[in-house]
Formats: structure tokens, C-alpha cells, sequence
């Protein structure tokens, strides 16, 4: 009943994906470990496809791996709220962090970027970030001058209702 419950709940949840691990069809039981703590913990606010919500959530599919190319970038992942406020213990937490980079990183990923450790993730997590609108905004800017985001992309977009009414 429980495989059940979660088919239809991934099949409700974006229908098909861009991202391989999420293909139409695909039996429920091969959506496990890190994949399936995603689907359950993240998509609800960053998408089942890591599409984000316009306009308010970060997109991560083709975005996320930007900040691997900043110092800070690294601290920021391990320390937005939902990751560092996720119910997913510090393992689980961890594998999902480097499936998400993998699976939405893309060829975004800076080369030679580690993969998150259990033992980094728990210490980050112990320190959620206070200022994390104005540290993202910082380093959007530090990547717009490297050259590797465009003037005014910032992976939130504009939200649907602003685009109706014309603001955006």
C-alpha cells in the first residue's frame, strides 16, 4: 500500500522530468535513498524537476552549481534553512546534497568540487545561515562579475502573478 501511496504522490508531484532520475514510468521502488528523501523533503517548495517557484524558491536545475565556484558557496548549500532545519539526519541529509548536485548540478559543477561529508554537513548545519537573502545576493553578484551568471538572472525568475500583471 505504501509503494502505492508513493507512486501516486511522485506521479502528482511534476509528472515528467527533466532530470534522468525522475522518468515517466519508472517504478517506484528504484526512487530510493537520496533520490526519494528529495522527492519527499525538497520538491515541495524546489520542484520535483528542480524547476524552483517562480518568482519566490530557487530554481537548482542548471543553477545550483554556480555556487561551487565561490568559497562561501560551499557554506551557503550546507546552511540554507531548509537544509540545515531539514528532519533528515546528517547522513541522509548529506546524500541528498551530493545526489542534488550530481542530478541538477549539471556541467555547472566546478571542477575538482568534493563531494559534502557527513562530518562538514552536521557542523554546518548546527549554524544556519541568518542573512541568507543578502549573502545570495552577494554571491550572484561575484558570479555576474566572473562572467558566469548573465545581468539579471538569479534562478528565482518572476513569479507568475507578477507576469500577468506586467512586472516582470
Amino acid at each position: 500500500m505504501r509503494a502505492v501511496f508513493l507512486a501516486a504522490l511522485l506521479l502528482l508531484a511534476g509528472g515528467p522530468a527533466a532530470a534522468a532520475d525522475y522518468a515517466p514510468g519508472r517504478p517506484v521502488e528504484e526512487h530510493a535513498g537520496a533520490r526519494l528523501d528529495y522527492a519527499l523533503k525538497c520538491k515541495g517548495c524546489h520542484g520535483l524537476r528542480g524547476e524552483g517557484t517562480p518568482g519566490h524558491v530557487p530554481r537548482l536545475d542548471g543553477f545550483v552549481g554556480l555556487f561551487t565556484h565561490l568559497p562561501e558557496g560551499r557554506d551557503y548549500l550546507m546552511r540554507v534553512p531548509g537544509v540545515a532545519r531539514s528532519v533528515l539526519d546528517d547522513g541522509r541529509l548529506t546524500a541528498v546534497l551530493n545526489w542534488m548536485m550530481d542530478t541538477y548540478g549539471g556541467g555547472l559543477v566546478a571542477e575538482g568540487f568534493p563531494p559534502f561529508t557527513v562530518a562538514e554537513v552536521a557542523a554546518a548545519r548546527l549554524r544556519p545561515l541568518e542573512d541568507r537573502k543578502g549573502l545570495r545576493e552577494r554571491m550572484l553578484a561575484t558570479l555576474r562579475a566572473k562572467g558566469l551568471l548573465a545581468p539579471g538572472e538569479d534562478g528565482i525568475g518572476t513569479s507568475p502573478e507578477l507576469r500577468e500583471r506586467g512586472g516582470g
